[in-house]
């Protein structure tokens, strides 16, 4: 567990952004090896992943624990047009926490943390980076910029980190859960297996239009938070578009062989 939190700190998305992803780019838009893949399909997407929160109770994880504090699943939904970008839904739920020290220079500091738990549906599209660039878009990896907009409705709980006693919540006690207009923003790998099978790894910044998230208002300001996952996606699309099955063999077809006429046998008129 320890290992999964340092991996999902900040400093990693800044390395897998800046040095991971152009690395596997390059080798594959310099690739000479031509990959007939689905260029038209359905995609469904099952991930799984972690949520770091932005705002006034950034400093860390409630309790110094990802699990089950920063746990999301989401469901995707799209379909590609070409091979330039992809449109469809998404469906996010999960929980997201942080926790800060006030006063934490002084004598005596405060630590306040928050845990909330949300619900998003959105509508996104996918831009494929690397058809901008190379001629041979049907690869084996590709790498998608994501945009989209949808709303996102969450109840969340302020604590006082001395006693664990509640400060102030949204969503509880009789009340409606907040429902905010939320908008991601990420870039996404996927790696395709095979015609029908493919895996992702997806980084995205969602900003909410809102400052209740962390429990915290007053400050005129957006939270943000982010969401780092793990994907299986399933493709289904016709026999034209999905190209020959991987170890897929051609059938050969044998041509008819020529009769030869015998010496010596005349025809009769």
């Amino acid at each position: 567990m320890f290992v999964i939190e340092c991996m999902m700190g900040r400093k990693s998305y800044i390395t897998l952004i800046v040095v991971i992803f152009p690395a596997i780019l390059f080798a594959q838009m310099n690739s000479k090896k031509k990959n007939r893949l689905p260029n038209n399909y359905f995609g469904v997407e099952l991930d799984l992943g972690l949520t770091t929160f932005y705002g006034d109770i950034d400093e860390g994880v409630a309790q110094g624990k990802y699990f089950p504090n920063n746990l999301a699943y989401g469901l995707q939904a799209y379909k590609s047009f070409g091979s330039l970008f992809l449109l469809g839904g998404e469906f996010l739920f999960g929980n997201v926490s942080g926790e800060k020290n006030r006063n934490e220079n002084t004598a005596n500091p405060t630590l306040r943390y928050f845990k909330a738990n949300f619900i998003e549906y959105t509508l996104t599209t996918q831009f494929n980076i690397v058809a901008l660039f190379s001629d041979n878009i049907r690869r084996r990896i590709n790498l998608f910029a994501k945009v989209g907009i949808g709303l996102t409705d969450f109840k969340t709980k302020l604590y006082d980190g001395s006693n664990d006693s509640v400060i102030k919540a949204f969503g509880y006690n009789g009340q409606k859960s907040t429902t905010e207009l939320v908008i991601p923003l990420g870039l996404k790998m996927v790696v395709n297996l095979s015609n029908n099978l493919a895996v992702s790894f997806e980084s995205t910044i969602k900003r909410s239009d809102t400052d209740k998230l962390d429990g915290v208002t007053g400050n005129n300001n957006r939270d943000y938070y982010n969401y780092t996952s793990v994907g299986i996606i399933f493709k289904i699309c016709s026999d034209n578009n999905c190209g020959p099955k991987s170890g897929a063999k051609k059938i050969k077809t044998k041509k008819p062989k020529k009769t030869k006429r015998k010496k010596g046998i005349k025809r009769h008129k």
